[in-house]
This record gives structure tokens, C-alpha cells and sequence, in this order.
């Protein structure tokens, strides 16, 4: 009776949530369309549309940690990242730099959002299938959308430097691309330094609560001290009275637990 009962559960589960085959077949369909569509409008070679792509996987458990620890999706940390790694492959390559960046840190920012929108959905008790039908059918409305409204709005790039669309973010990644254009023999040695720096800190904090699990409360989070340094100091602030109000409430209501049991 309960190997049935499991199976039925089992089978009400397969009912609702979306196949692995659709996300295998999605992956070969998207891969093959990207890349042509990067090697006939950018240049792009048909293997780094693939590094691209392979990039995007590992940015996206980043993105999507990030995103579940601050409630905040680092889109421009995702992009510079494939810039820096794409600047050292082929270095004075703007256009390619661009294009690659914005490949990986799409996919990893989507992933995220979509990752938030799964959840919200479960705590409602939406069907995972049903919105996973949704947001397919949105990829197809919105890009059709977004590109005719860019269009209109923005005829050519010279809207982007000033006025009505300063485009700021536009602007970084740009000068990104343009940095990168010479490969890293044009930074500054302490800016090499101090990248590599950062990459082992935020490995070392990544693997700390592993090793020690029953301190890892006392660890910072190595998604809260990269966003220490590209947020202002106001908002940091309030990030940290945020957890010192939730841990002071924590202990309150522990200790009123202990009282009551006691």
C-alpha cells in the first residue's frame, strides 16, 4: 500500500513539474541559435558562443546564490567576469567582449529572477509547469516587444552618451570592453593583484562553512562582502542592522522558548 501510495505521489509530482527532457532539449535548440545568431550579426566564433554558454552555467548558481542571500542579483559582477575572461582569449576585440558578457550575465541574471519566480510560486501553490509555460511564452512576446521599443527609442548609439538615456550601465561595461581591448597586460599590477586577491577570498569564504559546519553562522558571506564593495556605505549599514535586529529577535525568542519549556 505505501510503495503505491508513493507511486501515485510520485506520479502527481512527474504531473505538475517540467521534464528534464524539455530542459535538455531547450539547451541544444537555444546553444545552435545562439550561435549562429552571434556568428552572423557579431563575428563570433562557434566555440566561444559555446564557452559563452558554459560560462553561463557556473555564473548562475552564483547569481542565484547571491540572489537568495541578499535579495539582490549582481548583473554587473556576472558580465565583467566573462569580459575579463573573454579579454584574455582575444584580447582588442570590443565587440566580442560585449557580446559574450551580455550572453553569460543574461543567462545568469534570468536564472535568478526565474528561480525567485519558482518559489513565489510554490509558496502560493502555482503549478511549476504551468509557469514554466508562461515564461517560455514571454521569451517570444518580449523580445519581440523590447527590441521594437529599443529600436524606436534608442535609432542609434550615439542616444546612449548623453541625454535623454545616460545609460551609466551601459557605460561600465563599455569601459570594460575598452580596458580589456589591450588583454591584461594593460592593468594596473595592483588591480591584477587585487582581483586575485578578491577570487581567493570569496572561494575560501565559500568553502569555510563547508569544512566548519557548526560555525558556519559565524562566517560572513562571501555574496555580502563582494556586494560590501560595490554598494554605498548607507546601504551596507543597513544590511547590517537588518541581521542585528533578526539576531537579537532570534535570541528573544529563544530565550522565551527556553523560559516556557523550562
Amino acid at each position: 500500500f505505501q510503495t503505491r501510495k508513493a507511486g501515485a505521489q510520485q506520479d502527481e509530482m512527474e504531473a505538475i513539474e517540467t521534464p528534464f527532457s524539455w530542459f535538455v532539449a531547450g539547451q541544444m535548440v537555444s546553444l545552435i541559435a545562439l550561435a549562429v545568431l552571434a556568428h552572423v550579426s557579431f563575428g563570433m566564433a562557434y566555440w566561444q558562443s559555446a564557452l559563452a554558454v558554459a560560462l553561463s552555467f557556473i555564473l548562475a548558481v552564483v547569481a542565484c546564490r547571491v540572489t537568495g542571500e541578499t535579495d539582490t542579483t549582481p548583473i554587473g559582477a556576472m558580465g565583467k567576469v566573462t569580459q575579463l575572461t573573454f579579454g584574455a582569449i582575444n584580447p582588442g576585440n570590443v565587440n566580442l567582449n560585449l557580446m559574450a558578457a551580455n550572453i553569460t550575465s543574461g543567462a545568469a541574471i534570468s536564472s535568478a529572477d526565474l528561480l525567485t519566480d519558482l518559489k513565489s510560486g510554490y509558496l502560493l501553490g502555482a503549478n511549476p509547469r504551468k509557469q514554466f509555460l508562461a515564461q517560455f511564452s514571454g521569451i517570444f512576446i518580449g523580445t519581440v516587444v523590447t527590441v521594437l521599443s529599443f529600436r524606436a527609442l534608442v535609432p542609434s548609439a550615439d542616444v546612449l552618451n548623453g541625454q535623454p538615456f545616460a545609460a551609466p550601465s551601459a557605460q561600465t561595461w563599455a569601459a570594460v570592453a575598452k580596458a580589456m581591448s589591450h588583454g591584461f597586460a594593460e592593468i594596473a599590477p595592483l588591480k591584477r593583484w587585487s582581483m586575485l586577491v578578491g577570487a581567493l577570498l570569496g572561494i575560501v569564504l565559500t568553502l569555510l562553512p563547508m569544512i566548519f559546519k557548526k560555525h558556519q553562522k559565524f562566517i560572513p558571506s562571501a555574496a555580502g562582502v563582494g556586494l560590501a564593495w560595490v554598494f554605498e556605505w548607507n546601504a551596507s549599514l543597513m544590511f547590517f542592522l537588518g541581521a542585528l535586529i533578526a539576531w537579537a529577535v532570534e535570541m528573544k525568542s529563544k530565550k522565551v522558548s527556553d523560559e516556557f519549556t523550562y
